[in-house]
C-alpha cells in the first residue's frame, strides 16, 4: 500500500478489462478501421512517395518504405492507447459515470485503473498486430523475431496509457486534451526516429529523444522487425522502467478523484 493505495488486484483489473472487451466486440469493425487505415496512409504516401525519392541505399542499408514501416508500428500503439486512456477514460470518469458504477461493486478504483492500463495495450497489440500482417504480407518484416511485436506492442500500449490516464486524472474538462496531443504526443511522432534517424542530429536532438518513450517502442519494433541486437535490451528495461515508476500516480489520482 502506497499513501492509502492499494496494489491492484489481478481479478478485479480482468473484470474491468472484460467489461471494455464485452463493448469492444459489438462496435470492432467501426472502432478499428480508422486505426488500421491511417498507418496504412502514412506508409503509402511517406514510405512509398516520398521514398521513392530517397537514394538508393534508402537508411542504414534498408528501403525508405521497410524503415519507417515498423516506427509507424510503435506509433499505432502509441495512438491507440492515447485515445483510448484520455478521450475515452473522460467520458467514462465524467459524463457516462461508468467508474461510479463499477466501484460500488467488489472491483475498486485502483482495479479500474490497472484494467483500463491493460485494455488500452490489448487494442494497441489488436491495432498493430492488424498492420503488422499487412507489412509482412508486403515483405517489409522478414526476422523472425517479429513474432513478438504483439507483446512488445501490448507494453508499449500499456507505457502510452500510463502518460494518456495521469494526463486525463490532472484535468477537468475535455477540450484541455487538445494541448496533450498538440504539445506532447504529435512532436513525439514526428521526432523519435519514425521517418528519420535521429541519432545523426547535432546535439542535443539525440540526447532529448533518448528521454522520450516512443524513441524506445520505434528502436524495440525496429529491432524485432530486421533482427534485434543486445541494444535492444537498453530499449526494453526503459519502456518497463519508466512504466513501473509512473504507473502508481495515476492511479492515487484516479482514487482520490473517484472516492475523494
Amino acid at each position: 500500500m502506497f499513501g492509502g493505495v492499494k496494489i491492484p488486484s489481478p481479478r478485479g483489473a480482468f473484470r474491468v478489462w472484460q467489461r471494455n472487451l464485452t463493448i469492444f466486440r459489438k462496435y470492432w469493425k467501426s472502432i478499428m478501421f480508422p486505426n488500421f487505415v491511417e498507418p496504412l496512409l502514412y506508409l503509402g504516401a511517406l514510405g512509398l512517395g516520398l521514398g521513392a525519392f530517397i537514394q538508393q541505399g534508402g537508411i542504414n542499408g534498408q528501403d525508405y518504405v521497410a524503415f519507417i514501416a515498423p516506427g509507424l508500428l510503435a506509433s499505432n500503439a502509441m495512438f491507440a492507447a492515447s485515445f483510448e486512456s484520455t478521450f475515452d477514460t473522460f467520458v467514462k470518469l465524467r459524463f457516462d459515470r461508468v467508474y461510479d458504477a463499477i466501484i460500488t461493486t467488489p472491483v475498486n478504483a485502483e482495479d479500474v485503473v490497472a484494467g483500463e492500463y491493460l485494455w488500452a495495450g490489448t487494442r494497441s497489440a489488436l491495432y498493430g498486430t492488424a498492420f503488422l500482417l499487412v507489412l509482412v504480407a508486403l515483405g517489409l518484416v522478414g526476422s523472425p523475431w517479429a513474432v513478438l511485436i504483439p507483446p512488445a506492442l501490448l507494453f508499449i500500449g500499456i507505457m502510452f496509457s500510463v502518460m494518456g490516464t495521469l494526463f486525463t486524472s490532472l484535468i477537468y474538462q475535455i477540450d484541455y486534451f487538445s494541448y496533450y496531443f498538440t504539445l506532447v504526443i504529435t512532436p513525439l511522432f514526428l521526432v523519435s526516429g519514425i521517418f528519420f534517424p535521429v541519432d545523426d542530429f547535432p546535439a542535443p536532438v539525440p540526447q532529448v529523444a533518448w528521454f522520450t518513450p516512443l524513441y524506445h517502442a520505434v528502436n524495440v519494433c525496429r529491432a524485432l522487425a530486421s533482427g534485434p541486437t543486445p541494444a535492444v535490451l537498453i530499449d526494453v528495461a526503459w519502456i518497463l522502467v519508466f512504466t513501473g515508476v509512473l504507473a502508481l500516480v495515476p492511479i492515487q489520482i484516479m482514487r482520490r478523484r473517484l472516492i475523494g
